[in-house]
């Protein structure tokens, strides 16, 4: 069966618990068209962290330190050259791609997109294969939960500080 993005996401959004055992959000037909505007590091699992490291970013750290088998990896995040501002704001974000993460070392590739207003997520690897259901914190269940859970910092779908995101 052939679905439109837009039934999916209607179905997605009457009947929460269903359709997110895939990524919604498209992979990026061409990766290098797109601007580098952050690059962090999660730390490898072994990493003990400053008590006043924010609790967002333990969160995520605990999440993701199971990539590259424990060892760390680069953070890098991409932004379609037409939605740098939109990012810089956290929006509003208008239809399409986002904003793409990459787990440099794991390759693994998230990937924010907007669809009327609404955020989707994905999970690939580098090739362009979906690996949502791979681990469990790849799930896009998972994604919606987190992004949901840190409100205060993750605006629109795209987290960090309001007007403090660099953008090159």
């Amino acid at each position: 069966m052939v679905m439109n993005r837009g039934v999916l996401l209607l179905l997605v959004l009457c009947f929460p618990g269903w359709g997110r055992a895939e990524s919604l959000a498209s992979f990026p037909a061409d990766l290098s068209q797109l601007i580098q505007v952050k690059q962090s590091v999660i730390p490898g699992k072994d990493v003990v962290l400053s008590a006043d490291v924010p609790s967002y970013l333990l969160e995520t750290i605990r999440m993701y330190n199971w990539i590259n088998e424990g060892q760390g990896t680069r953070l890098t995040i991409y932004v379609p050259k037409e939605k740098l501002e939109q990012y810089r704001n956290h929006g509003p974000y208008s239809d399409g791609l986002s904003a793409v993460a990459i787990y440099e070392e794991g390759n693994v590739v998230f990937v924010t997109e907007h669809l009327a207003g609404e955020v989707l997520y994905g999970t690939y690897n580098q090739a362009g294969q979906d690996i949502s259901d791979s681990h469990p914190s790849l799930a896009i269940d998972t994604c919606y939960a987190c992004h949901d859970g840190y409100k205060d910092i993750c605006i629109n779908g795209t987290c960090g500080q309001l007007n403090s995101l660099p953008v090159r």
